[in-house]
């Protein structure tokens, strides 16, 4: 009778098991890469950590999510394409140390309570840093490298959004205010056109890839 009971237990052992697995469904395919529904979840919970926000799963939010990690996927596409360089398994930790530092006064306890409310662990804040600084890195090397700001582009940033005049803007320039700013103004023209660019690059790349909604709730992000 003991053996007959243990073969019977052995013998579902295996349903049961299957009962406890938690099936991560596919929400959308962005050609040969997947987005799953807990991407999409654990998306909005990183960016209402990161924004100090409270998490926030409606449908336009879920949209949103998708949208970005649908932009995310393309770019992963073509970092395996062009080979770009990938953040070392180092880069999380440090930028999880630095991260820490600057908003938990290098206290990992509180940072790891705080990210356990939002349902995150250190781990998900390093990955997520470490992707954040993979895509910045694409965006350096494949777009930045292409911009060019010339004098005249200072001259008129300078113009409209710090003197609003190019009277006095003549005049202060000539004391070299102009010149003293002139650094930070390329470096926030060169971000703004290499942002753009990188959105144009986007806009062609969904057109172009085959993009299929599991979750068709989602299908209006990417219209």
């Amino acid at each position: 009778m003991r053996i007959t009971i243990l073969l019977i237990a052995i013998s579902l052992m295996p349903a049961i098991q299957a009962r406890a697995v938690i099936v991560d469904r596919v929400a959308i395919t962005v050609g040969n890469k997947v987005i799953t529904e807990s991407e999409i979840d654990q998306r909005i919970r990183l960016t209402a950590f990161q924004n100090d926000e409270k998490p926030d799963f409606s449908l336009a939010a879920r949209r949103q999510a998708a949208r970005k990690l649908i932009d995310q996927k393309l770019i992963e596409r073509e970092m395996d394409v062009g080979r770009y360089p990938r953040a070392a398994p180092e880069v999380g930790k440090n930028l999880l140390a630095d991260y820490a530092k600057t908003n938990y006064k290098s206290n990992p306890i509180a940072m790891s309570a705080a990210l356990q409310t939002y349902g995150l662990t250190p781990q998900d804040l390093a990955d997520e840093l470490a992707l954040q600084s993979e895509m910045l890195t694409f965006l350096n090397l494949r777009f930045r490298p292409a911009v060019q700001v010339t004098d005249q582009d200072v001259l008129k940033y300078f113009t409209d959004q710090i003197q609003q005049g190019a009277g006095k803007t003549k005049q202060v320039a000539e004391t070299g205010a102009l010149n003293e700013m002139r650094a930070e103004i390329e470096q926030k023209l060169t971000i703004e056109r290499a942002d753009k660019e990188l959105d144009t690059w986007l806009q062609d790349q969904r057109k172009r890839t085959k993009i299929e909604y599991a979750e068709k709730d989602l299908e209006e992000t990417a219209k």
